[in-house]
Formats: structure tokens, C-alpha cells, sequence
């Protein structure tokens, strides 16, 4: 992800279908732990429900993706939730659905249906921002070259830039993760690859 979108305020929805009641939310996760302790807050509120179904994807690197029927039958609750969080753009998102059972059965159309609308109602009432992703880096250089490797790295839009002078000057830079690539190259070409680059992580913002 160059850049998209991420949820800054958490969307809810409430439907009603053939007696059954549905409680959607939609809410940012940086990670997966993140994600699961919502799933777990959710579960803990709505503790008398039958069931609490969800889907997430998040984690910029390798982003992880899980869903849960949570015993609806297969395919019916889970897959159509996470089926709205892909289209929807969202990074960094989780979705959970709680169903009150009303006594009427709704069949699988009607689950996958009922899910889905709850799901795509709660990611519609959310707010949401674009965000940029940005990699991270530390670089180590020489004093020597330290001032070719900064003139090159003050020509890429939007770097920030922390320097520490120790045996060696020890650059720490956030950059877009478009750049990214080409800034290594460049860094390592310019240096003829005597620049220690290190890889930190990624964030978005």
C-alpha cells in the first residue's frame, strides 16, 4: 500500500431482519492483537448473543486476514464480512457483526444477506482519512560521506530526518514507501555500498 485509507472514527450499525438482531461495528486495528482484543471486547458487551462474527485484514508488510462464522453456517457470516472490507479500501480494519436470534430461521441467503448489510452499514458510518505509508530506515555512513548522502536524501518529498553523530553518523529517516526502493539504490550506488541500511518497519500516516 502506497497509500489509501484507515477508519479514524468507528462506524456502527443496527438492523433488524425477520426478528433477528444484527449489531455491526466497524473500527481501525494497528495489528492483530489489536484486532483480536476488539473481537474479544465486542464478545465481552454483547456476552448474551449468540454469535459474534468478524473479519479482519491488518499489518502493512504481510498483512493478516482471518474471519469467523463464529457457528453460523459456513460461508454465511465470516467470508460475506470480509468480502465488504475488501471492497471497501480499508487498511487496517475490523469488522465484527453480533446477531441476536429473533426465532425465525433465515436460511443462507438471508444470513449471508443480513451480514453483509450490517457489515457494509457500520464501514459506510465510519470516518475516514487517506493515509500515506511510510517505511522507516536507520543509515549509517561515514563522516566522509555524510554530506552527499544527506544532499541526496533532502531531494525526496516527504522524508523526515533525525541524525546522531557517534563513531559514525547514524541517519534515522521516514520516507514514502514509493521512494523507498529507489533511495536504497541510490544510497547504495552513491556509496558504492560502504552506507549500512537498515530496514525498521513500516507505518502509516
Amino acid at each position: 500500500m502506497d497509500s489509501g485509507k484507515i477508519i479514524c472514527v468507528a462506524g456502527h450499525s443496527e438492523i433488524i431482519v425477520k426478528k433477528s438482531r444484527f449489531i455491526g461495528f466497524a473500527e481501525y486495528a494497528e495489528n492483530e492483537d489489536a484486532a483480536r482484543e476488539i473481537v474479544s471486547g465486542v464478545r465481552k458487551e454483547y456476552y448474551d448473543a449468540r454469535h459474534v462474527c468478524y473479519a479482519y485484514i491488518v499489518g502493512e508488510d504481510s498483512p493478516r486476514c482471518k474471519f469467523s462464522d463464529d457457528g453460523e453456517p459456513g460461508g454465511t457470516a465470516g467470508k460475506p464480512i470480509l468480502d465488504v472490507i475488501t471492497n471497501s479500501g480499508i487498511h487496517n480494519i475490523v469488522v465484527t457483526v453480533t446477531r441476536y436470534f429473533g426465532g425465525v430461521l433465515l436460511g443462507t441467503g438471508g444470513l449471508v444477506r443480513a451480514y453483509t448489510d450490517a457489515a457494509r452499514e457500520a464501514v459506510a458510518a465510519a470516518g475516514v482519512k487517506e493515509v500515506c505509508l511510510n517505511r522507516i530506515y536507520d543509515i549509517s555512513v561515514d563522516y566522509s560521506e555524510y554530506d552527499k548522502v544527506r544532499f541526496l536524501l533532502d531531494q525526496i518529498s516527504g522524508t523526515t530526518i533525525e541524525v546522531n553523530y557517534t563513531d559514525k553518523v547514524i541517519i534515522h529517516l521516514t520516507l514514502p514507501d514509493a521512494a523507498s526502493d529507489k533511495m536504497v539504490q541510490d544510497i547504495t550506488n552513491l556509496t558504492a555500498a560502504r552506507a549500512d541500511i537498515r530496514y525498521i518497519s513500516s507505518v502509516v500516516g
